[in-house]
């Protein structure tokens, strides 16, 4: 009998130390009253959503393509430009004054030109060049070739081609 009363309080011990643990038990929660569903569309704010900003489309038409040569809409005539319009340095020289200096073979001939301050130049066909309203016509290997419109006293308009050649090593 000695067992079962022993046996006894031991589990009323065990009860009651895991009832209370020697802890507090927290405090319960303070209750929140309970809101209505019309309450909760009062305070609940609208969700702003912004509108995304189109980006401005890039138009190609009406612009030149950068990569593309330069070509003139109509042809211009020589006879006709302007001496204090010229803004190229090439064009307010003379011819006696430039010197070929090497020649560049390839898909587009070009050419190299110095003039006599020493300042050099490469030139293409087509390149305006001179006084008299030259414009390069060919280029090759023996030199190039520069087609002059000048004025004579008369008025006419004359055309005379020149070329410019290497000079030529000691030696040759």
């Amino acid at each position: 009998m000695n067992k079962y009363i022993s046996l006894a309080i031991i589990l009323s011990l065990i009860c009651l130390c895991s009832c209370s643990g020697g802890e507090k038990s927290p405090a319960p929660a303070p209750t929140q009253p309970k809101v209505s569903a019309a309450e909760k569309k009062e305070k609940v704010k609208p969700v702003l959503v912004q509108e995304e900003k189109k980006k401005p489309e890039y138009v190609v038409a009406g612009t030149r393509d950068p990569f593309q040569t330069f070509e003139l809409a109509t042809p211009v005539n020589m006879a006709e430009i302007d001496p204090s319009k010229i803004t190229d340095p090439l064009q307010k020289i003379t011819l006696s004054q430039i010197e070929l200096v090497g020649i560049i073979l390839g898909q587009e001939n070009r050419a190299l030109v110095q003039e006599s301050s020493g300042m050099g130049y490469i030139i293409t066909q087509g390149t305006l060049i001179g006084e008299n309203s030259g414009i390069v016509t060919k280029i090759s290997l023996k030199g190039v070739t520069i087609k002059q419109h000048f004025k004579d006293y008369m008025g006419r308009v004359n055309t005379r081609e020149v070329v410019l050649s290497l000079r030529k090593e000691e030696g040759e």
